[in-house]
């Protein structure tokens, strides 16, 4: 990555900051990329696109800078080894300009097309967030029977961990913040992997920001290599961490 040069050299602000993880995904990110640069294009032109990749073994790094090619509003950012996907994201929020940053999953499981809703629904709330839990959602491939399993259980241990009680689906790969409230969030963040959805949302209870789900559309794509036990055990270990780390109330300035 690049250091930033002197303040006058940094460049401008956009409206619109969109980052997607990447983790081996050679050969199912390429096409995707080109539907959502196709999306922005047409629908919010003052964009950046960030792709972080995540330690990727294949060769996620050079197809995403082919399919980015000419396109001087996208950018990637890459790095060794893997961290996890909430370092990833941590990575592309912390190097973000826009006035409003969303991410996306590689897959995209809730396509592009969601921006335009969730961009209107952050008129009235600090953070919107997609939820499969909604009855209004559009599932149009649900999870396997052992992965509903194994959300519910964690939706229990959640919230007897750190509560959270008001939402439903805190693990949904697509959210939309203001900007400027997403760059603090993110940098008093500490965990790495996929409790970093849970440990944002409870700083940002705590520091009183208006939290808002919205009905997405959403299919699921397989490949989940996520072990059930050892998920488990990593969940505890890091709501554990979540509520030690965050004992003191953060301060978010709006």
């Amino acid at each position: 990555m690049t250091q930033a040069g002197p303040a006058d050299a940094l460049p401008p602000p956009v409206a619109l900051s969109v980052i997607i993880p990447a983790y081996n995904e050679a050969r199912r990110l390429p096409p995707h990329l080109a539907h959502v640069l196709a999306y922005l294009r047409e629908h919010n032109p003052s964009f950046e696109l960030i792709v972080v990749d995540d330690g990727s073994r294949d060769a996620t790094a050079a197809a995403v800078q082919a399919g980015l090619a000419g396109e001087p509003r996208a950018r990637l950012l890459a790095y060794q080894p893997n961290r996890g996907k909430g370092y990833a994201i941590r990575t592309g929020v912390l190097a973000s300009r826009g006035a409003v940053v969303i991410f996306l999953d590689a897959d995209l499981s809730t396509p592009v097309e969601e921006i335009a809703a969730a961009l209107e629904r952050l008129q009235q709330a600090d953070i919107v967030i997609g939820s499969r839990r909604l009855s209004s959602s559009d599932i149009r491939a649900p999870q396997p029977v052992y992965r509903r399993l194994a959300s519910g259980i964690f939706k229990w241990v959640r919230y007897l961990m750190v509560g959270l009680w008001d939402i439903s689906d805190t693990q949904c790969g697509f959210k939309a913040y203001r900007g400027g409230l997403a760059r603090q969030l993110f940098a008093l963040a500490r965990v790495d992997r996929f409790m970093f959805d849970v440990e944002i949302l409870y700083l940002a209870e705590r520091a009183g920001l208006r939290i808002q789900e919205m009905p997405v559309r959403w299919t699921d794509s397989p490949g989940s290599t996520v072990r059930f036990w050892q998920g488990l055990v990593d969940m505890i270990r890091d709501l554990w961490r979540i509520r030690w780390t965050h004992r003191q109330r953060p301060v978010i300035t709006a």
